[in-house]
């Protein structure tokens, strides 16, 4: 289990970027829980997660240099046929980006961006890729101390030159 010091940059994976602000005990029908506090980057709302479910609920630290480098395979990839279903798709794209994982929402960015290059991403799909493309900036402007703006032209200039490569190619 992953232990975090108040200070921590981390990332939840339905709130996005916070930082750790303290660990308290909470008491609650008899018990005391220890408590992880965020405060939320994105809207400046406090997030309290028990000590003891934090693996459970994906709380993790920013994606790493290392792992940056898995990011851009991901990127540079194949784009993954989507579901035709909009809604199987919807169901896919919201359970994988619930997941947290850089990995993932990785995979969800190139995807939608290649259905949305494509012609074929509807308004719904267009409201996920933005979704997705927003934590990815938020964990990579985590991760760099940068802000998340800087870091989503850095998401959009990779995917721009991967669509060029894609254009006149046979998917």
């Amino acid at each position: 289990m992953a232990e975090f010091k108040i200070g921590d940059k981390l990332i939840h994976p339905v709130y996005g970027v916070g930082t750790l602000i303290s660990i308290e005990e909470r008491a609650n029908d008899g018990t005391v829980t220890e408590c992880y506090v965020i405060e939320l980057a994105r809207d400046k709302g406090r997030l309290t997660t028990p000590v003891d479910k934090a693996e459970e609920l994906g709380l993790r630290r920013p994606i790493s240099r290392g792992d940056r480098r898995e990011l851009l395979k991901i990127f540079a990839g194949r784009p993954r046929r989507l579901a035709e279903d909009y809604r199987k798709r919807r169901g896919n794209i919201a359970d994988r980006l619930r997941e947290g994982n850089f990995v993932e929402i990785g995979r969800v960015v190139r995807d939608l961006a290649w259905l949305k290059n494509e012609g074929q991403a509807s308004m719904g799909d267009r409201r996920l890729l933005k979704r997705a493309k927003e934590l990815l900036a938020q964990e990579l402007a985590a991760a760099d101390g940068i802000e998340v703006g800087e870091a989503m032209d850095q998401i959009e200039s990779a995917l721009e030159r991967r669509i060029s490569e894609w254009e006149g190619q046979d998917q």
